[in-house]
């Protein structure tokens, strides 16, 4: 079997709904373990192209995309937590992520990762204002 080679990682990819652009931080409890960061992106001119931004919180591997980030980890238990800087979504979740089994490059091929997805709603409510 001729393999290509294509790489994967384990991963959490997570999806903030409705999708969220502006600068946010992430605050996280994985296995008990805490870690912070901050996703922020510049403004490139209403262009509609992403910027992946990567970095590392401590140990931690991560990155960020408009509408949402990666962990670089295969937790048991998460819980996470996301706010917009400027208070126009907040929302967060508890769970254990199902993993599911990912061969980039076919059954009989490596590498073999692991990838669960998890959803985030955002929780702040528009309140109207009133003449």
């Amino acid at each position: 079997v001729a393999c290509e080679l294509v790489g994967c990682w384990d991963q959490v990819e997570v999806d903030l709904v409705p999708e969220l652009s502006a600068t946010y931080d992430v605050t996280l409890l994985l296995d008990g373990e805490a870690g912070a960061f901050t996703c922020e992106f510049d403004d490139d001119g209403g262009s509609g192209v992403e910027r992946d931004v990567v970095g590392s919180a401590e140990s931690l591997h991560w990155g960020c995309r408009r509408g949402g980030f990666w962990l670089e980890a295969t937790p048991e238990s998460v819980e996470i937590t996301v706010n917009a800087q400027d208070g126009s979504w907040s929302g967060s979740a508890s769970l254990s992520p199902t993993y599911q089994t990912h061969q980039p490059n076919g059954p009989d091929c490596e590498p073999t990762c692991r990838v669960a997805s998890v959803t985030i709603a955002n929780e702040v409510t528009a309140f109207e204002v009133q003449p």
